[in-house]
């Protein structure tokens, strides 16, 4: 084929991975929430969306500049340089690569982990046909052949670290209760308090245990009333000052429910 054939193979592939883009099937996201019962979600997710960001977005962005450097040599602009085509497309192929080795992220009551979807495969093959394009068009020797293969290498491999370590950095948010008492009314002039102090938790007189937590989620183990009990809470900042907490049962079957009720009835507000 011709170069101008292949330039115009490049625009369509790197267009082809820009429409792709916009489809929510490029990467499974599997979490499961674990306790005293089990739960799972699985849901696919697109290149601009959450755990697509920021490393599969600019995979997408770097073959859309490629194909528009593609798209300048057509037209005969002389600033575009030949030379831009096999390093963006080597680039794109590379973090778009990166999304098809598997991520994990592993907490006290959740889990979750991204695989690669359907649209992952279809698009490092339209970036591979890209890379390809690019490199009939600019016929690099032997010397720089290996060194875009190098560059593709770290591309994957920074590529997946980093998606892992942003994994780990989105649950890895501080705690949103701290050590010391919370109060709450508990009907007419009677209180209740909370008290959190050395991986131990008391609650009035009824409730007491061990107490773990991770990010927003808190474990509560050990309580002499539901020895056998694990409960699993989300912790929530709230008031005025962020300083109060409320807090959302994932699963806790402790005496039936009554701990879960005892803990998300009403705002606990931290004491001075």
């Amino acid at each position: 084929m011709s170069r101008r054939t292949w330039l115009a193979v490049g625009v369509w592939a790197g267009a082809a991975i820009l429409g792709l883009s916009f489809l929510d099937a490029w990467i499974v996201h599997h979490r499961e929430l674990t306790g005293e019962g089990y739960r799972e979600v699985v849901s696919m997710v697109g290149a601009w969306r959450s755990v697509g960001l920021p490393v599969l977005a600019l995979g997408i962005v770097a073959a859309v500049a490629t194909a528009a450097v593609a798209i300048a040599i057509l037209l005969g602009w002389r600033r575009a340089a030949p030379w831009m085509l096999p390093v963006g497309s080597v680039l794109a192929l590379g973090l778009l690569g990166a999304t098809l080795v598997p991520v994990a992220q592993d907490g006290h009551a959740s889990s979750v982990d991204l695989s690669p979807g359907w649209a992952a495969f279809a698009g490092i093959g339209l970036a591979v046909l890209m890379a390809v394009a690019a490199v009939r068009v600019v016929r690099p020797g032997a010397r720089h052949g290996l060194a875009l293969a190098a560059f593709g290498f770290v591309a994957v491999v920074a590529g997946a670290g980093g998606r892992w370590a942003l994994l780990q950095a989105s649950a890895a948010a501080g705690e949103a209760w701290a050590t010391g008492t919370y109060s709450r009314a508990a009907g007419g002039d009677q209180g209740v308090t909370l008290t959190v102090d050395d991986g131990r938790y008391r609650i009035g007189d009824r409730w007491e245990g061990s107490w773990e937590s991770h990010s927003w989620t808190v474990i509560l183990t050990d309580d002499p009333t539901c020895p056998g009990a694990r409960g699993a809470y989300h912790a929530h900042n709230v008031g005025p000052d962020g300083a109060d907490l409320r807090f959302v049962k994932v699963v806790d079957t402790c005496a039936e429910g009554e701990r879960a009720a005892d803990l998300e009835t009403g705002i606990w507000e931290r004491d001075p």
